[in-house]
């Protein structure tokens, strides 16, 4: 009897499929790749546009820290014309926590928020940033 050497059709059909699923599924992870990269830049980019924020907020004097919301729409810095950001500063009782109180106690809670859409299209995202500054 002669051995033959060498794949037999199945074989070869075989190891083309299994190469061809490789390299479709290897296709679709580089894109995934890529979303999830800017995504993450994005939140990155978020959150120094809300420590700035914070930043420029509590280098002031108690104050001169004025009670009440700021609103910034979509491009209020016209470099990042992808976000927008919310500040919000109230009064903070620290007995009362969930409710703002009608006076000044001494303690002032800052709350900013940066929006922006994501790249992946689930919506938009948010980054929320909170601190309290008490009168010294």
């Amino acid at each position: 009897m002669k051995k033959e050497k060498g794949f037999t059709i199945v074989e070869l059909l075989v190891a083309i499929f299994i190469l061809s699923v490789g390299i479709v599924a290897s296709l679709y992870i580089f894109p995934t790749g890529t979303h999830i990269q800017k995504s993450a830049q994005m939140t990155s980019v978020a959150v120094q546009l809300g420590q700035g924020k914070m930043e420029e907020i509590i280098s002031r004097s108690y104050s001169e820290i004025a009670v009440g919301i700021v609103d910034e729409s979509y491009g209020f810095d016209p470099a990042l014309t992808s976000y927008r950001r919310k500040t919000e500063i109230n009064y903070f009782d620290p007995n009362n926590p969930s409710v703002p109180p009608g006076s000044d106690l001494g303690i002032k809670k800052i709350t900013i928020q940066v929006f922006w859409h994501s790249p992946l299209g689930v919506g938009e995202k948010e980054v929320k940033l909170a601190t309290l500054i008490a009168q010294k």
